[in-house]
């Protein structure tokens, strides 16, 4: 398994986790509700930055040198 499937794989846990947390009432306030919907939500960001960069960083330039080599 390469570094960011398992950083993925991290960080879907992470999400489904809040999410459960969450859906059983854990958020004792409005404060730790909109405090639970940010993780999500950056974490969310981290996953498609990860996968752009991932995508145009390292396959696109590995087809790119298999082009020229």
């Amino acid at each position: 398994m390469e570094f960011w499937d398992e950083l993925n794989l991290k960080f879907e846990e992470k999400i489904e986790e809040t999410k459960k947390s969450l859906a059983y009432g854990n958020a004792s306030s409005y404060d730790e509700y909109r405090q639970a919907v940010g993780l999500i939500e950056g974490i969310e960001f981290a996953q498609d930055l990860l996968k752009y960069i991932v995508k145009h960083r390292i396959y696109e330039e590995e087809d790119w040198c298999k082009l020229y080599n």
